[in-house]
């Protein structure tokens, strides 16, 4: 039936493109229905003109579903083979650029820009999660005078997971381990773990990669330590005598780390160039949240909290991911809570800890 659709409307086209031709090559109007009824009877006439109705019935229908299929076939995206994508002639990090001239710098490269591209879920994951996270990590960079692609340590490091934990141990978006985030003001014990608070994380990470910056000198370099430790960069660059990271012989893992951050930064910064779009219902809603600093002398049950601002227990948790345990312990802790109920949270704060104290 289809096929029979395509076929008159092909034929029509064929038939309007005749009756414009003999237009154009007589000054009289040339209309094939006119002569072809006025040269036959009325009563056949009759039976024509409701099978030619019952074929322009046909024909709009046909354009119909021309159009659906044109509508469906904008919304397929088709995205080229990966031979088709190319490294930019130029890549920076940080304001230093990485010597591609070099092959097999270009290779490494290459080889992490090939390995991605490949990955799209992954991809589309880090697109929708950036919306989420990036806009604090940018304003605090910004705030800081560092510069703002230090933002794509969080891809490499986590692919923007605020669960996530490795096998060594390291914790949160940044992944700190233990005695990296002590040392940069991250709590830890069995009802707490701050390298799961987002903010306390990013303000640590961005204070830990200034000092190494200080230290070595490099953006690069600095990137290299966060991910092997300042010491083992450090008898690196002592043993084979040289600061250059492309140069140095370091571990699998950190060799590959300052090149995956170059190409998370290549494909996120313009992700349509390579065959990545999404609709702006799409991305993830951006972090919205109120920030209080509380003291408490015994412990709070966050079911309280949520009971009290009109929310479910989960969203709260889920916005305090450092809070390990149902209650918040005794000490001053900060609390995320979301927009809008501060005010509510401090009015139940308030009457709670007067209840308490009387206890």
């Amino acid at each position: 039936m289809r096929i029979l659709k395509i076929i008159v409307f092909v034929l029509l086209i064929c038939f309007r493109g005749v009756g414009h031709a003999a237009d154009q090559s007589s000054s009289k109007e040339f209309d094939p229905q006119k002569i072809f009824f006025e040269q036959n009877p009325p009563e056949q006439n009759s039976a024509l003109a409701e099978r030619i109705k019952g074929l322009e019935e046909s024909i709009f229908k046909l354009q119909l579903e021309i159009a659906t299929l044109e509508r469906q076939l904008k919304s397929i995206q088709v995205r080229p083979p990966l031979t088709s994508y190319k490294l930019p002639t130029e890549v920076t990090l940080c304001g230093e650029k990485i010597p591609t001239e070099d092959r097999n710098i270009w290779e490494n490269l290459d080889r992490e820009f090939i390995i991605t591209l490949d990955n799209h879920a992954q991809i589309l994951l880090w697109m929708k999660r950036a919306r989420r996270y990036f806009p604090t990590i940018e304003k605090r960079l910004k705030e800081m005078n560092l510069p703002d692609d230090l933002k794509y340590v969080t891809i490499t490091e986590s692919a923007l997971r605020p669960h996530a934990v490795s096998s060594s141990g390291a914790a949160g978006i940044w992944q700190f381990i233990p005695s990296t985030g002590d040392k940069y003001g991250m709590r830890r014990g069995k009802a707490l773990d701050e390298r799961f608070d987002f903010l306390k994380a990013t303000e640590g990470a961005l204070n830990y990669l200034k000092n190494l910056y200080e230290e070595f000198g490099t953006w690069t370099l600095a990137m290299a330590a966060y991910n092997a430790g300042e010491n083992r960069i450090r008898r690196e660059i002592e043993l084979q005598k040289t600061k250059n990271y492309f140069y140095l012989d370091l571990p699998v893992e950190t060799e590959r780390y300052v090149y995956k951050i170059a190409v998370s930064k290549i494909i996120l910064s313009n992700p349509e160039k390579y065959g990545f779009s999404l609709e702006d219902s799409d991305f993830y809603e951006p972090l919205k949240l109120e920030r209080v600093q509380i003291e408490l002398k015994q412990p709070l049950p966050i079911m309280e909290v949520a009971r009290a601002i009109g929310f479910y227990y989960k969203e709260v948790k889920e916005m305090n991911l450092h809070l390990s345990n149902e209650s918040i312990p005794a000490g001053t802790h900060f609390l995320n809570l979301p927009s809008g109920t501060s005010e509510r949270f401090w009015t139940f704060f308030n009457n709670w800890k007067k209840e308490s104290e009387k206890k």
